[in-house]
C-alpha cells in the first residue's frame, strides 16, 4: 500500500511539473524583484546543493540549463529525489534498470535518444527527445538516454524512492561510474 501511495504521489508531482512547464505566457505570475544578478531573466547566482528535506521553491529550468555537472542532487526527501544532469556530446546516462520504482526525466535543452526494453540486450523502444519532452520510465525497464548531438543535453530526473545518496555531485561521467552506488 505504501509503495502504491509513493508511486501515485510521484506521478502527481511529475504531472504537475509537466503542466507547469507549458503554462501559457499570459497565465504566468509576475516575478518579484530580486537583488540577484539576472541576464535576460536568468538567475546567475544559483546555489547547487541538496536542499532536501526542507521546503524548496525554485525555477527548475534555470537550474537544469545552467548545470554543468554530469549529475547533482538538488533535493532529497523521505520518498523522492530530484537530480539535474548535463550530458556532453556523445555521452549517455548509462544502461540501467530500477526494479522498485518508476522514473521521470524531462529534457530542458538539447536533443538525444531514449531507449528502453525488457532486457538489456533488447531495447526495442527508441524515441528521439528534445526540449520540453518528458520521459516516463516504468519500474523494471532497462533504459538509457544518449546525447547523440554536438551540444550538451540538459535534463532533470525525479526518482521515488530516492536513487542516489543525498548531496551527491558527480562532476563528470567517469566520477559517476567510479561511485559504488551508480550502475
Amino acid at each position: 500500500m505504501k509503495k502504491r501511495i509513493i508511486q501515485l504521489s510521484t506521478l502527481a508531482i511529475a504531472g504537475f511539473l509537466m503542466i507547469s512547464c507549458v503554462q501559457p505566457e499570459s497565465e504566468t505570475t509576475e516575478k518579484a524583484p530580486s537583488a540577484e544578478t539576472e541576464v535576460e531573466g536568468v538567475d546567475l547566482n544559483l546555489e547547487y546543493r541538496d536542499f532536501g528535506n526542507e521546503p524548496f521553491v525554485f525555477n527548475i529550468e534555470d537550474y537544469t540549463r545552467q548545470n554543468d555537472t554530469y549529475r547533482t542532487v538538488l533535493w532529497t526527501g523521505e520518498y523522492m529525489q530530484l537530480t539535474v544532469m548535463s550530458l556532453l556530446p556523445g555521452e549517455d546516462i548509462g544502461l540501467e534498470i530500477h526494479d522498485d520504482h518508476d522514473q521521470f526525466i524531462r529534457v530542458e535543452a538539447g536533443e538525444g535518444i531514449v531507449k528502453m526494453g525488457d532486457t538489456k540486450d533488447d531495447l526495442s523502444f527508441q524515441q528521439r527527445v528534445e526540449d520540453d519532452f518528458a520521459i516516463m520510465i516504468p519500474a523494471g525497464k532497462w533504459h538509457n538516454v544518449e546525447n547523440d548531438t554536438d551540444k550538451p543535453l540538459k535534463i532533470y530526473s525525479i526518482y521515488a524512492p530516492r536513487e542516489h545518496n543525498p548531496n551527491t555531485v558527480h562532476k563528470n561521467k567517469e566520477e559517476a561510474m567510479a561511485d559504488e552506488h551508480d550502475h
